[in-house]
């Protein structure tokens, strides 16, 4: 088996039998970058010596190409080619290309600067795709031509699509939005399924207190999806022990910050000593931290929290995101708690927690895979 994921926008190829791992390039992002970064070296002279005093420019306003937005928004296999999704500079584009690495000839299925594309399944050579423009997304089926019909519209982000097992229709998590005072809000993800036959989209799963993310469905018919607190993990309320004892030292710190900021800023003095007169920092949130389908994630601090639980196998994702398995009764099994992403296989499901992939079998016995940074998109590819 080859469990194909993206980690930071990359392209991934893991072999299970000879535990190889494999970059998958991709062609689009790198062409761009690479084109960025010749129009700066022609443009060199601007922004360094005596040319950068000249106009005004400083090297540090130069973005390193490498770090130019460049989102892979899905992945998908159909016949012996890799079919992927790339937002890029605003504009959306689906591509093919050879699952062998060496071959770097890439075909495009499509592409537009009118919509951006979110994630995709692939069946029989069509793709069940989420598609849109700004915060709206719908569903759409599109042949590898590029050639797409939609068949969902309104007020509504429409995520994660993936065909029906056994009939001619399509699995999804939507949610609507609403206009408050505050602005635009989204309500609770639910799962719909979509008759593409009979045109009618039903609700299948849904709770206000949760959202329900990354629909799946086996060969059997088992469906499977991620719940989460509805808007992620929320902080914890109410107020404790410590944080009473330490009330009268926040209050202390917090009106020093303020007159320090104040002295800064309008007599060009810190209250500090040896304080600088025009280095006021204001606190940001720390690189470590992600931001994951509303969800905040502290890295290192939940490396200490894996070290002290003995788990070496820990990831990253709280454990009220769930895996859950719902069979044809309607009954729900918690099948692995903070998980990022997965993939159904015959034997049970490939989970990524964010540091590890893992396999966890229909007895819920799990085996380690691989590390695997920030592993999503999975596909499971059988080799035999």
């Amino acid at each position: 088996m080859t469990i194909l994921y993206t980690s930071e926008n990359k392209i991934f190829s893991y072999d299970v039998s000879d535990k190889s791992l494999t970059e998958i390039p991709c062609g689009k992002i790198a062409k761009y970058r690479e084109t960025v970064r010749g129009i700066q070296q022609r443009k060199e002279w601007k922004t360094t010596g005596t040319g950068a005093n000249f106009m005004g420019m400083a090297s540090a306003d130069v973005i390193d190409p490498d770090e130019l937005p460049a989102q892979i928004t899905g992945l998908g296999v159909h016949g012996e080619e890799l079919v992927y999704g790339v937002n890029l500079e605003g504009v959306g584009s689906l591509y093919h290309r050879s699952l062998d690495p060496s071959d770097d000839v890439e075909g495009l299925v499509r592409a537009s600067n009118e919509f951006l594309f979110g994630s995709f399944d692939v069946k029989n050579g069509k793709l069940a795709v989420s598609m849109g423009g700004g915060r709206f997304l719908h569903i759409a089926v599109m042949d590898i031509s590029g050639h797409y019909d939609e068949y969902t519209d309104g007020d509504t982000i429409e995520e994660n699509p993936c065909w029906a097992a056994k009939k001619n229709g399509i699995y999804f998590s939507t949610a609507g939005y609403a206009w408050n005072q505050n602005g635009v809000i989204s309500g609770p993800r639910t799962i719909a399924y979509l008759d593409l036959d009979k045109k009618l989209m039903s609700e299948i799963v849904a709770d206000e207190n949760y959202d329900y993310l990354h629909v799946r469905q086996d060969q059997n018919g088992d469906l499977y999806y991620i719940r989460q607190p509805y808007g992620g993990e929320k902080p914890r309320g109410g107020i404790t022990f410590r944080d009473v004892i330490m009330f009268p030292y926040r209050i202390v710190k917090g009106l020093f910050g303020f007159l320090n900021y104040f002295a800064t800023i309008f007599g060009g003095e810190s209250l500090k000593s040896g304080g600088a007169s025009n280095g006021v920092k204001f606190k940001q949130r720390s690189k470590k931290d992600l931001m994951i389908e509303g969800n905040v994630i502290n890295a290192e601090k939940l490396d200490k929290i894996n070290e002290a639980s003995g788990d070496k196998h820990g990831g990253i994702m709280p454990q009220s995101r769930m895996l859950i398995r719902r069979t044809a009764d309607g009954s729900e099994e918690i099948i692995k708690k903070g998980v990022l992403d997965y993939i159904p296989v015959d034997s049970g499901v490939i989970v990524s927690n964010g540091r590890h992939l893992l396999r966890v079998d229909r007895d819920g016995n799990e085996t380690h895979i691989a590390k695997a940074k920030l592993a999503v998109n999975l596909v499971a590819v059988d080799n035999s």
